[in-house]
């Protein structure tokens, strides 16, 4: 008969039982193999000794988010993602299911989540990112066994209406706001969206020491700006690993940043002491007034600010967020023939893919004017 483990004993009827005692408090685990039993005890010795042991009979979902997030999440994931996954926990998965032990979720009750963030008109990505803190945290569970089964496995996520395209600026929209942009405070980063197709973040976390190179006329794409309530500002790795890009400084470009340059070192000597740039991003291309980095709400509502002027003076002109300027600037590559790879690398796309996504969408002049190409064969 095979010698049993430290802690394990069998009993008449075969069981094998693993129990030890920590900080006076007795525990135990059962199995009818002895090794898997041997396992069980050693894997909760450790979540015990080490602070994430879980009960299962009083975790609730609430509880059982924040080990997840803390101990499984933290050390393998980005902040950015961090933030995401706790925004749409406390927006759409606290209240309906937060209070609830762990052990009492049932498919039924993530199905019914699912479908009313559909009839809410939730959009099909904040579902499925939904979707996806759920799986993870309750097969995280699983594998803790402090659950049967993954009860978000038997659920569905509902059927979505097909996207609506991404908005994109014809060639008049696009002059139409920058006319209107001209002498607002966001001109010069409007015109580096629709010269770079950079990303929001990308551009509010460019740097002056590590990212503008004048020497080599080359915009150096290092990171993206965030910011939350627990870390407050930072900048994180590139949205993937093709996002770290280079891209050719045009000459619009190039004037305009040294131009930004000049400005921005005129109003920090013209503001003294009210100049209060953050500590580690004092050298960022665009500040606020005082000095402060840039929050991607503050952009938008300055881009929002140009749209009503546009709107009020009789024009038509659907609204556009900061990431128009990217989908802009894309078509206007596409219009002008540069190719699919040249462009992949210049958005830094991870894959072809997305970059000919876009290309399937071209506006519906350039879609006519290329057709015309093959009009005289008939």
């Amino acid at each position: 008969m095979a010698k049993l483990p430290n802690g394990v004993t069998q009993r008449k009827d075969g069981l094998y039982v693993g129990r030890f005692q920590y900080q006076g408090i007795r525990y135990n685990v059962t199995d009818q193999d002895m090794k898997k039993c041997a396992d069980k005890l050693e894997k909760m010795k450790y979540e015990i000794k080490n602070g994430i042991y879980c009960k299962e009979s009083i975790v609730t979902v609430n509880s059982w988010f924040r080990t997840w997030i803390d101990e499984y999440k933290k050390p393998t994931v980005k902040e950015n993602t961090i933030d995401t996954y706790e925004i749409i926990y406390k927006k759409h998965i606290k209240k309906p299911l937060g209070s609830r032990k762990i052990k009492e979720i049932r498919p039924e009750m993530i199905q019914r989540l699912y479908n009313s963030m559909k009839k809410h008109d939730l959009s099909k990505s904040t579902i499925q990112t939904t979707g996806t803190i759920l799986h993870s945290m309750f097969q995280q569970a699983y594998k803790n066994e402090m659950i049967q089964k993954n009860p978000v496995s038997m659920a569905t996520i509902p059927k979505m209406k097909n996207k609506k395209e991404s908005r994109v600026m014809t060639l008049e929209e696009q002059k139409l706001f920058m006319e209107y942009a001209k002498d607002s405070e966001i001109a010069n980063i409007c015109e580096l969206f629709l010269s770079t197709g950079l990303r929001s973040g990308e551009l509010r976390g460019l740097d002056w020491e590590t990212d503008i190179d004048f020497k080599n006329k080359v915009i150096h794409v290092t990171g993206t700006l965030c910011h939350s309530g627990e870390t407050g500002w930072r900048k994180d790795e590139p949205k993937t690993r093709t996002s770290k890009r280079d891209i050719p400084m045009l000459g619009n470009v190039e004037r305009l940043l040294k131009k930004v340059r000049r400005q921005q070192m005129e109003k920090k000597l013209y503001m003294g002491d009210k100049w209060q740039p953050v500590k580690g991003f004092e050298n960022l291309v665009f500040l606020e007034e005082s000095g402060l980095p840039m929050y991607q709400s503050s952009l938008k509502t300055k881009v929002d600010k140009i749209q009503r002027a546009i709107i009020k003076d009789g024009h038509e002109f659907e609204r556009i967020t900061p990431h128009t300027f990217r989908h802009t600037f894309a078509t206007r590559c596409i219009e002008n023939g540069i190719p699919p790879q040249v462009l992949k690398g210049i958005l830094g796309h991870s894959t072809l893919s997305m970059t000919m996504d876009l290309y399937a969408h071209v506006l519906p002049d350039t879609k006519a004017k290329e057709l015309q190409k093959i009009a005289n064969l008939f």
